[in-house]
């Protein structure tokens, strides 16, 4: 299937954080609430304080008419992205394995629930920390343009489409020194071949014109 423009180009931002709306996250409930029937499923009932999971969007709209809490997912709690962050800046470190949409669900709950962060200004400036840190390995990787810095495991799907537009360029380059290479690696066996030929030839015949 072809690659339209659209897909080289990405994403904007609020596309991305339509896309991470389904994810799923935990609340406490502030009233009690029937079930509530959707496309993918049944959520409910809510019973305050009991915790409940349900779509980000469902949080988002309960939480904008105070009926629920957001509880923070782990990876976005204080102390935790402080060890993310340590971790990401070990010389040689892999990305760390996020959520694909991290980047996204962080800008929402940090935008709709900031009061339900505990240290959440802190929590944003560790964030950013943790995207310029990912983002100064993944420009490295381009640069260094080989397979082993390529291989970007645990990218979320934000930084996958920042880059997007630069894969392309990338590997075409690739592809063209990988062709480069074949091409003088065939020129080499052919030499090296016409070489073992003559040199096959003289011992065969030499013998006969020397006489």
């Amino acid at each position: 299937m072809a690659i339209t423009t659209r897909q080289k180009e990405g994403f904007t931002m609020p596309e991305l954080e339509y896309l991470a709306q389904n994810e799923a996250i935990t609340i406490v409930p502030l009233h009690r609430m029937d079930r509530i029937e959707l496309v993918r499923g049944t959520i409910g009932p809510f019973r305050p304080p009991q915790k409940t999971v349900v779509p980000l969007w469902v949080a988002i709209m309960l939480k904008r008419t105070n009926r629920c809490r957001i509880v923070a997912p782990k990876w976005m709690q204080y102390e935790h992205l402080r060890e993310l962050n340590k971790r990401e800046e070990q010389p040689d470190a892999m990305f760390t394995r996020l959520p694909t949409y991290y980047l996204e669900i962080a800008h929402m709950l940090l935008t709709f629930a900031e009061d339900d962060l505990v240290e959440s200004q802190g929590i944003r400036r560790l964030l950013q920390d943790l995207r310029e840190v990912r983002q100064s390995k993944t420009m490295e990787g381009l640069r260094m343009l080989n397979s082993l810095q390529l291989q970007m495991d645990n990218l979320s799907m934000a930084e996958i489409n920042e880059i997007r537009p630069l894969f392309g360029h990338s590997f075409d380059m690739l592809r063209q020194l990988d062709g480069l290479a074949q091409a003088t690696e065939t020129e080499q066996q052919q030499s090296q071949f016409a070489d073992q030929s003559y040199a096959e030839m003289d011992d065969a015949f030499g013998s006969r014109y020397v006489h």
